[in-house]
């Protein structure tokens, strides 16, 4: 009791008690404020591109759409593997920011629930940390789904629920210094697989990336007294659905 009453009054080492004062922005604000910033480490987007590396290696050069790209990562990852990329993003400035990465793609500013692609034009679609943005998963997963071809998959990598349930929003720094955060939603398992379902995609495959030592080690995650790297390790950080499309017939 005398740990937690000490914690509560802020007794003890001062840089455990700092005050941190969070703009609370909707989705867009958050990603115009935070493009400039958001390729500096991040342990989600590390967790979550470390474990997509391996899930991208099972599909054949094709035809590609990284959708909600942010700065591009996963783009250039599909570009690297020889697909033909097209890269799609709502946010302005996120866009910008992918520009400038990557010369291999192409850029087009739209919504990821109303995608200007044709039908079963796509291969591989990829959206990356995104849909914990959005309340239902219903209408973007069938959009995915009008788009790719028959055989195709949807990849879907993104914070898992529990870390949502638990607290994990998408907290961020700008680039003067000053911190802002926008809410992610908890989209449980039967919610994507419910989605999928309806939009006559099959779930292939559905991946938990966990917090391991390897990853705290990277962030330098250590703490003799208040033991964060006991309480994490082990625990949910993303989810990477693969969602394959029926062929016909």
């Amino acid at each position: 009791m005398k740990a937690i009453r000490d914690l509560l009054d802020g007794v003890g080492d001062a840089g455990a008690f700092e005050e941190r004062r969070h703009d609370v922005l909707d989705v867009d604000a958050a990603y115009r404020d935070w493009a400039e910033t958001y390729d500096e480490p991040n342990p989600l987007v590390v967790a979550e591109e470390r474990a997509m590396l391996g899930v991208l290696e099972a599909f054949p050069a094709g035809r590609a759409a990284d959708v909600a790209t942010g700065t591009g990562r996963l783009a250039a990852r599909l570009a690297e593997r020889g697909h033909d990329t097209l890269v799609l993003d709502a946010s302005d400035a996120m866009l910008a920011r992918a520009v400038l990465g990557s010369s291999d793609v192409r850029f087009v500013r739209a919504d990821l629930a109303r995608l200007p692609l044709r039908d079963d034009s796509i291969d591989v679609l990829t959206c990356g940390l995104a849909l914990t943005h959005v309340d239902e998963l219903a209408l973007p997963i069938e959009g995915f789904a009008r788009v790719v071809a028959p055989g195709g998959v949807v990849v879907i990598p993104d914070i898992h629920p529990v870390a949502v349930a638990t607290g994990a929003h998408a907290f961020f720094r700008r680039a003067d210094g000053s911190r802002g955060v926008t809410r992610n939603r908890v989209h449980w398992p039967g919610a994507y697989v419910d989605a999928a379902v309806e939009a006559g995609l099959r779930v292939e495959r559905c991946l938990d990336v966990l917090v391991d030592e390897w990853l705290l080690r990277e962030f330098g995650v250590t703490d003799a007294w208040l033991d964060p790297e006991g309480a994490v390790l082990g625990l949910p950080f993303a989810s990477i659905w693969v969602l394959r499309k029926h062929r016909e017939g």
